[in-house]
């Protein structure tokens, strides 16, 4: 299975990350995208943009390009044919906007729309909050020109103790969505209902 993880200027850089060390451990090809505004993102989430990027290499990625690398094989349909699906994480409102509306001027946009004209799997995992009308409609029209719109929220049925929780539980959502169902990344309803502790109770005392 070949896999093309593309990652933009919004927050949530550790979503990315986990994917592709998530994928690399099942043996998946792994190629990434990068836009320049996500380095920027990476010197307040990581511990500098250096520290990023050759952490993509470390955790399995096999090639890596910029969005400005319009050159790259990325760039044509006829090479995306041998590309199982593409995930954007995180997406930025700009990007699904620019999908939405077919302005592929850079690699993130123009490989996500030629996964879509073959009939491939495109999943925008989207962390942006509050939603306004502008934001909403963007997504929507994304929506229906075939991208899968996967929030970056929290399933609290799970139970989520760590950050780590949280991170695969949205990162096991995107395998979901990408029809990838043998994961353990979070326990599946309803079967969380008999595990873990009680979140309420972890923040509020119990009555007495």
């Amino acid at each position: 299975m070949y896999v093309v993880v593309e990652v933009t200027g919004s927050s949530g850089l550790v979503l990315a990350l986990r994917l592709i060390e998530v994928l690399n451990s099942m043996n998946y090809r792994v190629d990434v995208v990068l836009s320049r505004a996500s380095v920027k993102v990476a010197e307040s989430e990581c511990a500098s943009s250096e520290f990023f990027t050759s952490k993509i290499r470390e955790l399995g990625a096999r090639e890596v390009y910029w969005e400005d690398d319009l050159d790259a094989p990325l760039s044509s349909s006829s090479y995306l044919i041998y590309v199982d699906w593409v995930a954007i994480v995180p997406a930025s409102i700009k990007t699904v906007s620019s999908i939405a509306h077919g302005l592929s001027d850079n690699l993130v946009v123009r490989t996500a729309m030629n996964a879509l004209r073959l009939g491939k799997k495109v999943i925008a995992v989207v962390r942006e909050s509050p939603l306004g009308y502008i934001e909403l409609r963007s997504l929507y029209m994304a929506a229906r020109a075939g991208v899968i719109i996967v929030p970056a929220v929290v399933g609290f049925y799970t139970k989520p103790r760590t950050l780590r929780d949280v991170v695969d539980f949205i990162v096991g959502k995107v395998l979901d969505a990408a029809g990838v169902v043998s994961h353990s990344l979070y326990t599946r309803w309803p079967h969380s209902r008999a595990t873990g502790e009680d979140l309420c109770s972890m923040l509020y005392e119990k009555s007495k």
